[in-house]
């Protein structure tokens, strides 16, 4: 323990947690400086003076020290102890002037507060063990009883007062007299903990006869025992004082792990050292692995131990919350002691790296497993969100189910102070496999379906539409225009000026509608206005732009949002709307040709139909993107192609008793369709499609295919319109679901962004055993059937460019369309405000639908071009906020999406904390529970606001 005295520990130990702590608090003043007043300011950059002076003195102290090779004194010790209690104890009181009530909860993390006590707690540590190692020299005869005696009275004293004469204390109450009874618990806290560890200490290193006679008594009491009875209170198998049934008071420590290892822990310590140099060194190893763990619960009970004066008192069995203090010093002293003897054998390098080698293990076991989870998880989302459809792709379900089980614990509101599943494990975890994301409810719900054959829920509507405007909301009552046409870009550019009023007497009230736009036009501006001025709306990645939007909505302040609900559907929300309140927004347009829109069952038309007529084909720079527009469309050959039944076969996990009668249904549906047996094709449909090859025996294959997983009819419906619209031929698929129970299929609500590999239908088949033929649409709502069956008819389609040798098939429905040139598609090298931007970006979500994986790797560049370009895609979104804080947030927020999987969701918080202002007054060393019983009535005192 003595290398403690080390200066290298100070340079670790201080300086590095306190330029962390020091860059996140920048960071959130650099977010919420805007809302904060002068004097609020002035305190921020104030205490962030303090910090950064006393990391250039520490830092410059341990430099000077090392130079010297001088260790730590005890003088050191006092002083950083006085230094940084007098900091946190400022930060404490000035707490709500740095966080005031009125910034918004979503702006500030809620354990942002925390952070200053979090990150100086192992300072504070590290000084009172310099102090402790100072006071209590080895070279000359210590005594633990007196120690343990006055750490014992300390409680003691603390009871009786607290009882005794704290009631009866005549002395005038006020903030003076809080100051010193705070001033007297820290002081009383400190002494506490100060006699306790060194009689642990003295133990430890105690060459007394009776303390070495009955040293593995004590350690077995400290390093076994203790341990085992501390997790099972936690865990709730002691005295019920687990705060719920997943998780204990501190974290969820019920798993087998954490026993096992305890009991590893406390027998490696209490095994005394054998003679043998090899069998000596295996010892110090298995500690040196067991190290890590003991560290681990040390650091989660660290923040504590300034209460631990108020909970022996409150409750006698507080004293296990020591537990990790005492485990750490055996565990010190042990490795000390191997240390010392195997240094007489072995080079001292050698010992060291046996000692670094095996506390690394336990940690990067730990970091192993989660890179492991992190590749199913990933995996299993690029299969479902980003598929590469010419490879076949496997996932390992049974691993997939302990990170699904992981990722909803995260996601569980929690009552211990970490607020996590497994206090700092579950920020890691969070970190390295969710990349500080998280998974929504949906999508986790999506994957258990898939992998793991949990029946579907409900159908549904997808998460992004707005929610259906009530009878009495806001409605427009006014639409007007401005179009322009700009010859240099050849294309118009219009604003749609809305005019919304909520006729109600009710407040806090949301417009909410949707327009579609036709091929060739994008939305390229957006505003708001927000009290009596007129805010440019900022276009973000759409998640984060979202995410905000909802955060303030709860908030009920002034935000605005357009996005794309699919691939030309967009969506505007306004909010919110006071009693008869009439608010102004619109957008802008860029569009090639003119177009009519219909918004809220109003029609307007923008753009001149005779100016911009468009005949010719239209491409971007090399070629790789065409627009065609209506005239040039109808000069395209009109071809009649041949249709083929494409069977999607149930052979997902409870399909296994059905397979014999899917196989007859599909031979009794055969035979009332001459010739289509002879053109007719197969795919099994569990998690994954596998096809049937030609010649081979799709009734042989469909009772042999393993079942796993569940009905993923919407990965095999995507694969085969992509396979269609990638290879277009003289055919086209008419797809037929065959199953026992159609509510088993996994479905989306549309197909929309496939349409054109079939443009002659926009609907597939169901097949059931009960010989029903049902329909469902491509287009919307693909999980509720239609009504009646579309009427046996192939439509003529254009082929494009040529009849011969036709790249796309389009419908002949007269309107406009964007298709592909070629099958690779390259980001352009200059991205400005043109039309052809946006052209490309729409070719870019044609390739998205037909080659998902291959588009991933050029998503960051789009949503890049989509900022530089001004032009709102589905990826992008504009919305309008009313401060410079919610602007900097959202950066914030957009920077962490950006930098994580975009399959990965930012719709719920994960690694929520308790209350910050509930736990600091706890981390305040418990001072509300002892100043309340002196100072009745005097709740209201600046040192104890409320923040509710």
């Amino acid at each position: 323990m003595q290398n403690l005295l080390n200066p290298k520990w100070l340079l670790l130990l201080h300086t590095l947690p306190v330029a962390v702590l020091l860059a996140l608090l920048s960071a959130e003043y650099a977010v919420i400086h805007t809302l904060l007043p002068t004097p609020n300011q002035r305190l921020w950059l104030g205490l962030g003076a303090i910090l950064l002076v006393l990391l250039f003195l520490h830092a410059g102290y341990a430099l000077w020290q090392m130079r010297r090779n001088h260790s730590l004194s005890a003088l050191y010790g006092v002083g950083a102890l006085g230094v940084y209690i007098a900091f946190l104890y400022i930060y404490c009181y000035f707490i709500t002037e740095l966080f005031p009530a009125q910034l918004p909860r979503w702006i500030v993390p809620s354990e942002m507060p925390l952070y200053a006590g979090t990150f100086l707690m192992p300072t504070l540590a590290h000084a009172a063990l310099v102090l402790l190692i100072r006071l209590t020299p080895t070279d000359r005869p210590q005594h633990a009883l007196p120690n343990f005696g006055v750490a014992l009275a300390i409680p003691a004293l603390v009871y009786l007062f607290s009882q005794l004469i704290l009631p009866l204390w005549q002395i005038p109450s006020g903030e003076f007299m809080g100051h010193v009874l705070l001033v007297l618990l820290v002081a009383v806290t400190l002494a506490f903990l100060f006699f306790l560890a060194r009689s642990v200490y003295i133990l430890v290193t105690s060459r007394t006869t009776i303390w070495i006679k009955y040293r593995p008594v004590w350690k077995v009491l400290i390093a076994l025992v203790l341990p085992l009875v501390g997790l099972a209170i936690n865990n709730g198998h002691f005295l019920s004082l687990a705060s719920t049934e997943q998780e204990g008071i501190f974290g969820n420590f019920d798993g087998p792990w954490f026993y096992g290892l305890a009991v590893l822990n406390g027998l490696l310590l209490c095994c005394p050292g054998p003679r043998g140099k090899w069998s000596r060194l295996a010892l110090f190893a298995g500690r040196g692995l067991t190290l890590a763990y003991t560290l681990y619960f040390f650091l989660v009970f660290l923040p504590f131990l300034p209460l631990s004066v108020l909970v022996v008192v409150a409750l006698g069995i507080g004293f296990l919350m020591l537990t990790p203090l005492f485990v750490l010093l055996v565990h010190l002293q042990e490795l000390s002691s191997d240390f010392r003897v195997l240094a007489q054998y072995f080079p001292r390098r050698i010992v060291i790296s046996v000692l670094v080698g095996s506390t690394l293990l336990l940690p990067i076991g730990i970091t192993a497993t989660y890179l492991y989870r992190r590749h199913v998880l990933h995996q299993a989302l690029a299969y479902l969100y980003t598929p590469d459809y010419a490879a076949s792709q496997r996932i390992n379900a049974a691993a997939l189910a302990p990170t699904l089980v992981e990722v909803r614990a995260h996601k569980r509101p929690s009552l211990n102070v970490l607020g996590s599943h497994l206090p700092y494990l579950s920020m890691y975890f969070n970190w390295l496999v969710l990349d500080n994301l998280t998974l929504s409810n949906e999508k986790l719900e999506h994957i258990d379906e898939v992998f793991l054959g949990k029946l579907p829920r409900a159908p549904r509507n997808g998460r992004e539409e707005p929610p259906n405007a009530s009878p009495n909301s806001p409605v427009l009552t006014k639409l007007t225009s401005r179009s322009a046409y700009d010859s240099s870009r050849a294309a118009w550019t219009s604003w749609v000026d809305l005019e919304l009023t909520n006729s109600t007497a009710r407040g806090d009230e949301e417009f909410t509608t949707t327009l579609d736009l036709p091929a060739g036009c994008w939305v390229q501006g957006y505003y708001l206005d927000i009290q009596g001025r007129r805010e440019k709306g900022l276009l973000a990645e759409k998640k984060a732009a979202t995410w905000v939007y909802s955060q303030i909505q709860d908030t009920k302040r002034d935000p605005g949002i357009l996005y794309y609900l699919t691939s030309n559907r967009v969506a505007l929300r306004v909010f919110p709307f006071a009693a008869q309140e009439m608010r102004r927004t619109g957008f802008e347009i860029v569009h090639k040709e003119a177009v009519t829109l219909r918004l809220a069952n109003h029609t307007i038309v923008l753009g001149d139909s005779v100016r911009s007529e468009v005949s010719a084909p239209v491409t971007t720079p090399g070629g790789e993107v065409v627009y065609l527009s209506a005239q040039a469309k109808r000069k395209l050959a009109l071809v009649h192609r041949r249709p083929y039944f494409h069977f999607l076969l149930d052979a997902s996990a409870k399909s296994a008793g059905h397979r014999l009668a899917y196989a007859q249904q599909v031979a009794k549906f055969l035979q009332q369709r001459p010739n289509a047996a002879a053109t007719a094709r197969y795919s099994m449909v569990s998690a994954t499609v596998s096809h049937v090859a030609k010649g081979q025996n799709w009734q042989v294959a469909l009772t042999s295919a393993p079942g796993a997983g569940g009905f993923y009819l919407e990965g095999a419906i995507r694969q085969v319109l992509a396979e269609a619209q990638m290879n277009p031929s003289a055919e086209y698929p008419i797809l037929v679901a065959v199953t026992d129970d159609f509510s088993r299929a996994i479905m989306p609500d549309n197909f929309s962004n496939l349409q054109l590999s079939t443009p002659e239908q926009s609907v597939f088949y169901s097949l059931t055993t009960n010989e029903r033929l049902t329909a469902y649409s491509l287009q919307h709502q693909s999980q509720v059937p239609l009504a009646a069956l579309p009427v046996d008819a192939v439509k003529a389609v254009r082929a494009w460019p040529t009849a011969t040798h036709p790249l796309a098939y389009l419908p002949n429905d007269g309107q406009p369309a964007v298709v592909l040139a070629t099958q690779t598609l390259h980001v352009p090298a200059n991205t400005g405000h043109r039309w052809e931007d946006g052209l490309w970006q729409q070719g870019y979500q044609v390739y998205q639908a037909l080659y998902p994986a291959a588009a991933e790797t050029m998503r960051a560049a789009s949503i890049r071009a989509s900022f530089q370009s001004g032009i709102m895609t589905p990826l992008t979104s504009y919305i309008a906020l009313e401060n410079e804080a919610q602007k900097a947030a959202l950066r914030r927020k957009q920077d962490k999406v950006l930098a994580g999987n975009s399959a990965l969701d930012v719709g719920e918080d994960t690694q929520r904390m308790s209350e910050p202002e509930e736990w600091l007054l706890l981390l305040m060393l418990g001072s509300y529970w002892l100043v309340k019983r002196y100072r009745q009535g005097h709740s209201n005192s600046k040192l104890f606001p409320s923040l509710d």
